[in-house]
């Protein structure tokens, strides 16, 4: 069926985000088995894609998009995206005040081929920062909830939701080792791209 998710994709979203692993006894606090699993399960979804994408024949509409956002994994960033007719792979580079870089990578399923397009998916987002006590970075696994809006041709703008949770995480303060929370973060983002549509 076009444009919806197969249930294996479905699956694999649900087991990055809830985790095949809890410790017993302490809620959701997850192993570091089931951090690493979440982490390999999210880097399968990603490598998937964008196989599929380099696999894809030009004549299944493929083209690439460009464009900037603001919001989520950064105050302000770059965007790239390889996008077919209901599947895309999106990167984006970005920082929050320009002592700390953001790269994170996003593979979308898109419902739909109308104006407004929904859209689901899966990414990982790798962070790093500076500060008076050293440098720090930080995994963070993330699920996009969102839509595209064509107004033109060649333009789109997009809102979204990625809903956030740290997987690794290296403080600035080598005393500091403080475990990731295990909770979900949602962070809205707001984004413009110009590319061809399908």
């Amino acid at each position: 069926m076009r444009g919806v998710a197969s249930p294996n994709v479905c699956a694999a979203l649900h087991v990055a985000v809830r985790g095949p692993g809890l410790v017993a006894g302490r809620g959701l606090i997850p192993t570091r088995l089931a951090v690493l699993a979440r982490a390999a399960v999210l880097g399968r979804i990603l490598v998937l894609a964008g196989a599929a994408a380099v696999s894809a024949p030009q004549s299944a509409g493929a083209q690439y998009r460009f464009g900037v956002s603001a919001g989520g994994a950064s105050t302000l960033a770059l965007v790239a995206e390889y996008r077919w007719p209901h599947q895309g792979v999106e990167l984006q580079v970005g920082t929050w005040g320009f002592r700390d870089l953001s790269v994170s990578a996003t593979a979308k399923q898109y419902l739909g081929s109308s104006a407004i397009e929904p859209f689901v998916g899966a990414g990982l987002w790798v962070l790093t920062a500076s500060s008076e006590k050293g440098r720090g970075y930080g995994l963070v696994g993330r699920v996009p909830v969102g839509f595209d809006i064509w107004f033109a041709t060649r333009h789109s703008a997009s809102a979204t939701v990625y809903l956030n949770r740290a997987l690794v995480l290296r403080r600035p303060d080598p005393e500091d080792l403080r475990p990731p929370r295990a909770r979900l973060i949602p962070l809205p983002e707001f984004a413009y791209r110009r590319g061809s549509r399908n």
